[in-house]
């Protein structure tokens, strides 16, 4: 997923993004910073970039916060053995259990070069049961010692042939971790059963190992890879949704909502990805609430195009995994989003 960039947009930008939220008034306006409301019946997961941005959030809206999912770890060049998590990473684990949150290590296949998802690399591991053997050891003993209470797969950009490999992996990993321990999964999105097929997921055999999937419904747009748009707009949430539902449970799914935006310039792919609260500022006075897609947009004068998903989507969205009898809601990520409450 493209949103991979915003881990680095967050921990440069986190200043920036705090002060801009800190400096905005007016309720009524686009350019206001909200509180996101969530049902009391639905579980809370916050994806956490580890910075003091993140740390000054999450300290916003811990009392609505469930399960921390920290990034993170990934799988090494040579396949066969992963990260170890940061002293900031081990922080936020501690900040989680001390506000009785749980908190889960994020691991991801990210290529150390470029910082984007690789499915090579994951093919790497995967592919390679030795390999696998290594890096499920390792990922169970880092859980253990530094006491994690879970573990989540965040393995992208994946070949359809991957699939099986992935069911075993997840299977592997499962058993080794300590029995309290839950394996959860993000997972790509797709508007079709066969999609998912294709994006390298056998859901139902997944579900044998798997406690809780999430489902990243977010980057339906986004500068770099398509022309503007939204988001997330709430029609394809819809349908990203209603397709994972024909297989998967709905209490065993999270929605993933997104807390960010994307400017493009003119009419063109280019852009960046941006922090709601540096959305809200480049938007200025010209932003609107869309009412069909649950976001807010912008033209301003600069020749740009914005769309960015904030609290008020993220109501939006909470009320639509309620009604759907969702587990719950992932919000991505805690450093670019706007505070959130039950």
């Amino acid at each position: 997923m493209r949103r991979a960039s915003l881990v680095v947009t967050a921990v440069a930008a986190s200043t920036v993004a705090v002060l801009a939220l800190s400096a905005c008034s007016g309720q009524g306006s686009a350019t206001a910073p909200r509180v996101g409301q969530v049902p009391g019946s639905l579980a809370v997961q916050a994806y956490a970039v580890p910075s003091s941005a993140t740390t000054t959030a999450f300290d916003a809206s811990v009392d609505a916060i469930d399960v921390l999912s920290v990034s993170g770890v990934s799988i090494l060049a040579d396949g066969a053995s992963v990260g170890t998590a940061s002293d900031d990473a081990k922080g936020l684990l501690a900040d989680a259990h001390d506000a009785g949150a749980r908190a889960e290590l994020l691991v991801l296949n990210a290529d150390p070069a470029s910082g984007e998802f690789s499915g090579d690399l994951a093919m790497t591991m995967l592919g390679d049961q030795e390999a696998r053997a290594a890096v499920v050891a390792a990922l169970a003993a880092q859980v253990d010692a530094d006491g994690w209470d879970g573990v989540q797969l965040d393995l992208e950009m994946l070949p359809t042939e991957a699939a099986p490999l992935l069911t075993a992996f997840a299977l592997e990993l499962g058993d080794a971790l300590p029995d309290d321990a839950e394996l959860s999964m993000a997972l790509q999105p797709a508007t079709s059963t066969d999609g998912y097929e294709d994006l390298g997921y056998d859901l139902v055999g997944l579900q044998e190992s798997v406690d809780r999937f999430v489902l990243m419904a977010y980057d339906e747009h986004g500068a770099g890879f398509s022309e503007a748009g939204p988001v997330g707009g709430l029609p394809w949430v819809g349908e990203v949704l209603d397709a994972l539902l024909e297989t998967v449970p709905a209490d065993q799914v999270d929605l993933g909502v997104a807390q960010y935006g994307y400017q493009w310039i003119g009419s063109t792919e280019a852009g960046s990805s941006l922090t709601v609260a540096q959305a809200r500022q480049s938007a200025a006075s010209t932003g609107e609430w869309d009412d069909e897609q649950g976001e807010y947009t912008a033209s301003p004068a600069d020749g740009t195009t914005l769309w960015w998903s904030d609290s008020r989507s993220l109501t939006l969205r909470a009320d639509l995994a309620e009604e759907r009898g969702l587990h719950g809601v992932a919000v991505w990520q805690l450093s670019t989003a706007d505070p959130f409450e039950r």
